[in-house]
């Protein structure tokens, strides 16, 4: 077995990308392809595959898309590791480690300040294991319960008599400590594009010390207007649609959340940004709260890292941390000022946002 990686192009070599991906993840990945290769704002991605002399096809394949974020407070572009895909005839330790080397290029030779990857699982961090890399944080998981009906369901099961065991339990949670309303605020369903005042808020909203993604109005017209499934949540075609609510005082942009509504009764935070946001981030998320009881959701969810401001947030709501959604390991030259502010301390702000791709 003689293993070689060669770079690929979107666009010469889409068929055996889609090839490779249909695979290992699944039959829609064509819809979404162009817009995630090719038209995203930060540019076109890199992709690689991985060849054996033994096989007529490439069995793996990797790709490093660029992300604009925002590191100590200015805008830099980064990539974020994705479609890490090998065939079963080959997912052994060796293939891993070399695909996963081989997203650090782009770095090397400085088309990107860093790259991230965001491995969910102990397989997924094997590869950096190996390389004696360590996560720089970790993405938990949070839930909010609304409504009882499918969980005592499953439970108790579906006969007449389970009616009024669900309507208590829904009452004891609608009765749970209401969250506090900001003075002046107004609080309002967004359905436009995205235009400068969202940028002017990733700009004044940036701090030192901190890394998270750049939530620029390009960025944003995207990712949440102009995904071809940004009406399908799951692979398995549970239906669903991005909603997005602005907090504003005297018509000036505050900050924003953005959730997802399936139609299976679940509901995530996908963001949640902006100034002052220990207050309007309540007001945001009492907002969402009802929406979601109004579309009658059975829980909903949140994702954030240790040093993100969501966390009280999510504490004050009533989330309850569940498991670990992500780990983030980043990758940067050593002797870049992007590398060294990584190993003095960086907070790393991340949310559902920044790892989804």
């Amino acid at each position: 077995m003689t293993l070689s990686v060669r770079r690929v192009s979107p666009i010469e070599d889409r068929q055996e990308m889609l090839d490779i991906l249909q695979r290992n993840f699944g039959s829609v990945q064509e819809r979404r392809f162009d817009w995630r290769h090719i038209h995203n704002p930060a540019g076109e991605c890199w992709s690689w595959f991985l060849c054996d002399t033994n096989y007529a096809t490439p069995v793996a394949m990797v790709s490093v898309f660029p992300r604009y974020m925002r590191l100590n407070g200015k805008t830099m572009l980064g990539g974020q590791v994705g479609e890490f895909a090998v065939d079963a005839s080959h997912r052994s330790l060796g293939p891993a480690v070399l695909m996963q080397r081989t997203t650090f290029e782009p770095v090397e030779r400085g088309a990107v300040t860093l790259c991230y990857d965001c491995p969910p699982h102990d397989q997924g961090m094997s590869t950096f294991v190996r390389l004696g890399m360590s996560p720089n944080c970790e993405v938990i998981r949070y839930a909010l319960p609304l409504r009882s009906d499918e969980y005592l369901g499953k439970r108790l099961g579906r006969g007449a008599w389970m009616k009024p065991a669900v309507g208590a339990a829904n009452l004891v949670l609608r009765m749970r400590r209401a969250l506090p309303r900001t003075a002046g605020l107004e609080i309002a369903k967004f359905d436009g594009c995205f235009e400068d005042e969202f940028s002017h808020l990733d700009e004044v909203a940036s701090i030192a010390h901190v890394i998270r993604a750049s939530r620029a109005a390009n960025v944003m017209n995207w990712r949440y207007r102009e995904d071809p499934l940004g009406t399908i949540s799951m692979p398995t075609g549970t239906t669903g649609n991005y909603q997005v609510l602005t907090a504003r005082r005297a018509g000036e942009l505050l900050a924003f959340v953005v959730f997802f509504v399936q139609s299976d009764g679940i509901a995530s935070l996908v963001d949640l940004f902006g100034i002052e946001i220990s207050s309007v981030g309540n007001d945001l998320l009492a907002a969402v709260i009802d929406i979601c009881r109004r579309e009658k959701v059975s829980s909903l969810h949140g994702f954030c890292s240790e040093d993100s401001e969501l966390r009280p947030l999510l504490a004050a709501a009533g989330f309850r941390p569940r498991e670990r959604n992500a780990r983030v390991v980043t990758y940067a030259k050593p002797e870049t000022q992007c590398g060294r502010l990584l190993q003095s301390g960086m907070h790393f702000a991340f949310s559902q946002v920044e790892v989804m791709l």
